[in-house]
Formats: structure tokens, C-alpha cells, sequence
């Protein structure tokens, strides 16, 4: 109770805030932003393919704070690594993490967190060990891979970060989520043939080339942004979604201006009001100052 408290005050004091800078910038002439709060993915969106993020985007992020606005992320990473991106960031409201299944406050931490049905998440585990896909499953800031197979160098590779080695990933009660590391082709057949099976949905979306990820039942981003939207005070119609791949398209869709990367899957480009520069180009900086320029 006393945690749930702390995160609520935080949460209100964050509002406050946010109300007087923008109450403040508009008493001192100034015009109000009409995306009030922007919302951006981190790889293949945010950063460059080298994992960075650019001098111009920070600028333009200062510059959209400085006007009153708020930034913050929303990716399909855990808290382990989301974290060094949000101190990066200097982000100081809440971020979207783990797709939607969780609200991660930069100073208390969860704000709400959804896990996996046990008896899918068990299912799944059980389905994909003699397969060539890796599997590897989150539990808060913990990231666990039991039978070590020549597709979790790539996920190692890619994300570069402390995994715990377990004999059994069903000994672990409370999972995030399941990413499935290889073929997403093989790993979309294999999970729809297995909720053919047994006759059960199994939230199920692509993050990257290599990712498909199982989440927990009714999660999306589209559910962090709205979920977000609510603990702060700002209407959907005042947000604006940027991102690049399948997991960013219900965010895209709920936000009152979804942005796509040119980099961006053909799928998530048709459901954009706007696309903006590659990733690789001030994707993010470029959208950033035609909202600066809005008024």
C-alpha cells in the first residue's frame, strides 16, 4: 500500500508540474504546443542503427521541454534495458515498458504491471524448447534463458545485457513477457498452430526482424499510451506516437497523431498521419521540430 501510495504521488506531482509549465508558458505569451506529449520508441525509431541517440534529437527534445511538453518512451525493452535510455533521456514521467505490460516510473519504479497467464506462459515455454528459436523470459529487471541455443547470440548481440541462466524457465511464477529469438515466420506458425490446438488466443506481436514476443492477453502500447494519457491529465487527442515496427501500430492508432519512420514496415506507414526521416536521419528531431512549429 505504502508503494502504491509513493507512485500515485508521484504521479500527481508530475501532473502539477506539467500543469504550471504549461500554464507558466502560456502567461509569458507563448503559444500552447498541440501535441502536448510525444511518445517514442527506442530501436529502429530513436536511436541509430549503432544503437545511439543523436546530438540534434537531444536538442530537440530539450527544446520541446522547454515549451512545455513531456517525452517519454515506449518499447517493447524490460526495466534493465530501458534504463540507461531513460537516464539518457532525462525522462522524469513515467515510460511504457515491456509493450504495454508495464507503466515504469524513472524514481518509484512499477506503476502497474501485467504478467502472463502461468499455464500459456508454461505452454509456450514447453512448445518452443526443441525448436531452434531461443527463448527468453523477463520478470521485472530480470532477463532469463535456460537451453542456450545459436539464436540467443543474436539477442545477445543485439541488446548486450546480464541474463540469468536457469535449468527450468517455468520456475519463474511472474513473466512480462516471452521473446522468441530466430525465424518470425516459424515462430507466428508454430504459436497460431498452437492456439489451434489448444483453443486458446496467445497474444502474440512482431518487435524486430527476429523478435516475435508473447504477451500477456489485451496488451499492446496502444494500452501503456492510453494508460499513460490517463495518470497524467492529457488527452489522447494532444499526443503524438512515433515508431517503426508491427508493436508500435495500436500506439500509432490510439495517439492523436501517429508518426512512422521512413524505415518504418509498410504496415505501420499505412496506419500514419505523417512520415517522418529514417532513423538513421533525425527521424525523430525532424518531427519534432515541425510540432515546435505548430501553432
Amino acid at each position: 500500500m505504502c508503494e502504491d501510495f509513493v507512485g500515485g504521488w508521484v504521479l500527481y506531482e508530475a501532473h502539477l508540474y506539467y500543469n504550471y509549465v504549461r500554464d507558466l508558458f502560456m502567461i509569458t505569451g507563448g503559444m500552447a504546443l498541440k501535441y502536448q506529449l510525444v511518445v517514442s520508441d527506442i530501436d529502429g525509431t530513436l536511436v541509430d542503427d549503432d544503437k545511439r541517440i543523436s546530438d540534434a534529437t537531444m536538442r530537440c527534445i530539450d527544446e520541446y521541454r522547454s515549451r512545455g511538453g513531456m517525452f517519454t518512451i515506449a518499447t517493447g525493452r524490460g526495466e534493465r534495458a530501458a534504463r540507461p535510455f531513460i537516464d539518457k533521456l532525462r525522462i522524469d514521467i513515467p515510460a511504457i515498458i515491456f509493450n504495454g505490460g508495464e507503466l515504469y516510473h524513472p524514481e518509484s519504479g512499477a506503476i502497474y504491471a501485467h504478467y502472463l497467464n502461468k499455464g500459456i506462459a508454461d505452454m509456450v515455454i514447453d512448445r518452443f524448447r526443441d525448436t531452434d528459436l531461443g527463448v527468453v523470459t523477463y520478470h521485472n529487471d530480470r532477463i532469463f534463458i535456460a537451453d542456450y541455443k545459436p539464436s540467443h547470440d543474436l539477442y545477445m548481440a543485439l541488446e548486450k545485457v546480464e541474463i540469468d541462466r536457469i535449468p527450468n524457465l517455468k520456475a519463474v511464477d511472474e513473466v512480462n513477457k516471452i521473446l522468441l529469438v530466430g525465424d518470425v515466420g516459424e515462430a507466428q506458425a508454430i504459436t497460431e498452430e498452437l492456439e489451434d490446438r489448444c483453443g486458446v488466443p496467445i497474444n502474440h506481436v512482431q518487435t524486430e526482424d527476429i523478435y516475435l514476443e508473447i504477451l500477456p492477453d489485451g496488451i499492446s502500447k496502444g494500452k501503456g499510451l492510453k494508460e499513460l494519457c490517463a495518470s497524467l491529465g492529457v488527452s489522447l487527442q494532444k499526443t503524438m506516437a512515433i515508431g517503426d515496427q508491427m508493436n508500435d501500430i495500436a500506439m500509432l492508432e490510439a495517439a492523436g497523431c501517429g508518426v512512422a519512420m521512413e524505415n518504418a514496415m509498410e504496415e505501420v506507414k499505412k496506419v500514419a498521419s505523417f512520415v517522418t526521416k529514417k532513423n538513421t536521419d533525425d527521424g525523430v528531431a525532424h518531427v519534432l521540430k515541425k510540432v515546435l512549429a505548430m501553432v
